[in-house]
């Protein structure tokens, strides 16, 4: 395959190891052979009064403590130290704070009560949207126990470029590519060139995983939400299809491994391939 476009480099890096919840900002992150990326999504909060099957089975967000209908859920960072197994939630405005090994069952019950508490106090909730505490699912591996919008759960990636002119549209001077939630941010393209790229594969570094872009990522009320007040200030999804003219909105590419997977890290360079 021979490359076709040059200049393009990862700028940011991003793994959210809990559902809805903040991400960790990390300078390279694994890429496993299916696509994902390595401890992505790999718990989440889920309702009380759902019952998970055993073996757990993809569940929709409806199931779950999610943004699209508890925005303040952005506010909170989230950690997950995959040598130690220990997993860490906090809320610095309000000094919520709860860590522990999921693995177990009294650091999960006070994770899950911290949680439950906490969300009982947001507005969203209070407004009587969600009512009910959370259990934390998920025991941090790649395996079923992952929590990502689609059964598939593959690795997002979008451009700053589209960022910038979304703020354009949006008629403000910037926008948090965070409320997108993507694994991969990348600079040095066109606004919405990663939608051109459906189809072609992606080549990470001088020898880092070569990815296959899919299809552009539907979104929904999620991306309303301020990544760092948790309150809905954007009309994104109104603006992407009244201003920008696109059918469905959509914002960000999922991708799959085209090859092995491998490491993929800040500043490596991206080359589209045929």
């Amino acid at each position: 395959m021979m490359p076709t476009t040059q200049g393009i480099r990862v700028a940011g890096l991003y793994r959210f190891p809990v559902k809805s919840l903040a991400p960790e900002r990390l300078d390279a992150i694994t890429i496993t052979d299916d696509g994902r990326v390595l401890g992505d999504r790999v718990f989440a909060f889920r309702f009380a009064t759902v019952r998970q099957t055993d073996p757990p089975q993809w569940l929709p967000k409806t199931n779950y403590a999610s943004l699209q209908h508890i925005p303040e859920l952005a506010k909170l960072a989230s950690t997950y130290d995959t040598e130690t197994g220990i997993l860490s939630i906090c809320d610095p405005a309000s000094g919520m704070s709860a860590s522990g090994d999921p693995s177990i069952a009294s650091d999960r019950a006070a994770i899950s009560d911290a949680l439950s508490e906490w969300c009982a106090q947001t507005e969203s909730v209070a407004r009587g949207r969600r009512k009910g505490g959370f259990v934390l699912v998920g025991d941090g591996t790649n395996g079923t126990h992952q929590y990502h919008d689609t059964k598939e759960g593959r690795t997002t990636l979008h451009s700053q470029a589209s960022v910038g002119q979304l703020a354009d549209a949006l008629q403000v001077e910037s926008l948090n590519g965070l409320r997108f939630r993507s694994n991969i941010v990348i600079e040095g393209c066109d606004p919405w060139a990663e939608f051109d790229w459906r189809g072609r594969v992606l080549q990470f570094g001088d020898s880092g995983p070569m990815m296959k872009v899919l299809k552009p990522v539907k979104r929904c009320l999620a991306t309303h939400a301020n990544p760092e007040s948790g309150e809905r200030d954007q009309d994104v999804l109104n603006t992407l299809t009244r201003f920008i003219g696109q059918e469905v909105p959509q914002f960000a590419v999922s991708m799959t491994t085209a090859s092995a997977g491998g490491t993929i890290r800040v500043g490596d360079p991206v080359t589209v391939l045929e």
